[in-house]
């Protein structure tokens, strides 16, 4: 399924560079539809009002996507225009695409690699009578820079209706969740990544039971819509990739219209790479995929989709070997690997394809990182890493921070941005770990790699470093 277009998009909000002369030109305005924006209704600049920070996602070494939320306002009367950072003049863009009826979507071309671009979000006419947006995005990192990516995990958002205004922090529930993913966005903010990828458990619908989807797509929505409100300005100025955890409604464990609920709102309203976004391809429903980034190879994957059956902890505990990647997940993660030409190797995972936590029901759960490295499938995704050279494992789950290495490969786990539940040796099996929330802060050059467990407030709690 592919609810965006992504051929169409490009085509529709793409600007190039003329040969020769340094302008930007624009392709032929079309909806989604394949019928023009009317670029001429007249429109009432004041009621227009932006649901949170637009989110600039899956940016490429020449372009970068731009999503916009509405909390009033008509999509098709939105406005933006680029710029480099270093230069003053801006260069307009044309209308949106329109994915939803309160969001739009630009997708810029024609940028240089490495480059910071601001961009401006306006209502009012072709020109900008009314700012409602400044932001920035960079595009991706030519082989030889050095960079700063964010990898956060488990903030654990729920839905609200209706959504309150600003960054306004609700009651319990909601309050710890909301004001913890508050702070350390906070605090990714002035580490200034590039990106910032958030490794599952983005949401939470512990409202209508453990582990259950929403009963509907309209709280899907509610609930990436608060997700994307409370991260802030970080994700109009970071990119931001997310990865498929438990409790974001899409387990294999739910039927094919309930894990759609969800899908089809995260597709809207938190686009990720299509499968022709980059060379290193992925899955038609941006679940999984990969990317280059300077001299590191990025790797996404989903073990909750793709395992039909369940780990409910007592309810319906499974067992630790029943996680999988699917037959056509593996098989791209091996073939991704085997072309690999990066210098530095990262996967990205909500949880081990397998679990060794500190009892059984737990290790059935998905806990354990390192520990579960010999189980399951996992066993064979660790024999492709030690095989391909993959330096880090990134995973989330289990709400704290740690690392393990095994067989020379770092099982890293980045601490919770939101989840209020620090889990203990007895439900991960760790003996060493750090109970902050927070995120960890990567530095990549050519010549090294340091990890950084960063607790909120800024406070730098371990670190390691590669080589």
């Amino acid at each position: 399924m592919s609810i965006r277009p992504r051929a169409l998009s490009f085509a529709v909000a793409s600007l190039a560079f003329a040969s020769g002369c340094g302008r930007l030109q624009f392709a032929p305005l079309w909806s989604d539809a394949g019928v023009p924006f009317d670029a001429t209704t007249d429109v009432d600049v004041s009621e227009f009002e932006l649901l949170g920070a637009p989110l600039v996602f899956s940016p490429t070494a020449t372009g970068v996507g731009l999503s916009v939320v509405l909390r009033h306002g008509v999509p098709s009367a939105l406005r933006a225009r680029v710029r480099d950072e270093s230069r003053a003049d801006w260069e307009p863009l044309r209308a949106p695409t329109s994915p939803a009826s309160d969001a739009a979507e630009w997708w810029i071309t024609g940028l240089a690699p490495g480059r910071r671009y601001a961009y401006e979000i306006c209502v009012g006419g072709d020109g900008c009578d009314r700012s409602l947006y400044v932001g920035s995005a960079i595009t991706a990192r030519p082989p030889g820079a050095t960079f700063t990516f964010a990898a956060m995990a488990d903030s654990h958002i729920e839905p609200r209706d209706p959504i309150p205004p600003g960054s306004t922090v609700g009651p319990e529930p909601y309050s710890y969740m909301e004001s913890t993913l508050r702070a350390v966005t906070a605090d990714i903010a002035v580490a200034a990544p590039d990106f910032i990828v958030n490794m599952g458990d983005l949401l939470d619908y512990h409202l209508f039971g453990f582990n259950d989807p929403p009963p509907d797509a309209a709280w899907a929505r509610l609930a990436y819509l608060n997700y994307r409100r409370m991260m802030g300005d970080t994700i109009g100025r970071a990119a931001h990739f997310p990865v498929i955890g438990n409790w974001d409604g899409e387990n294999g464990c739910n039927t094919a219209e309930q894990r759609e609920r969800s899908l089809s709102q995260r597709m809207r309203y938190l686009p990720a790479p299509a499968p022709g976004t980059y060379p290193e391809g992925g899955s038609d429903n941006e679940d999984y995929y990969a990317f280059t980034w300077g001299d590191a190879l990025f790797i996404v994957l989903n073990v909750m989709t793709y395992t039909e059956g369940c780990h409910l902890l007592g309810t319906n505990p499974g067992l630790p070997d029943d996680w999988t990647l699917g037959a056509a997940q593996l098989a791209w993660l091996e073939q991704t690997l085997a072309q690999a030409t990066a210098k530095w190797r990262f996967t990205f995972i909500h949880h081990a394809v397998g679990g060794n936590g500190g009892n059984p029901v737990d290790s059935a759960y998905g806990r354990g990182g390192g520990r579960a490295a010999g189980v399951g499938e996992q066993a064979i995704v660790h024999g492709l890493l030690m095989r391909h050279g993959v330096q880090i494992f990134f995973y989330a789950h289990d709400h704290v921070f740690t690392d393990m290495v095994v067989d020379g490969i770092h099982y890293t786990l980045p601490g919770s941005a939101g989840a209020p539940w620090k889990f203990t040796e007895f439900e991960t099996g760790y003996t060493t770990y750090w109970p902050d929330s927070g995120y960890g802060r990567v530095t990549v050059s050519p010549d090294s790699v340091q990890v950084d467990f960063v607790a909120m407030g800024g406070g730098v709690i371990a670190s390691y470093s590669l080589p």
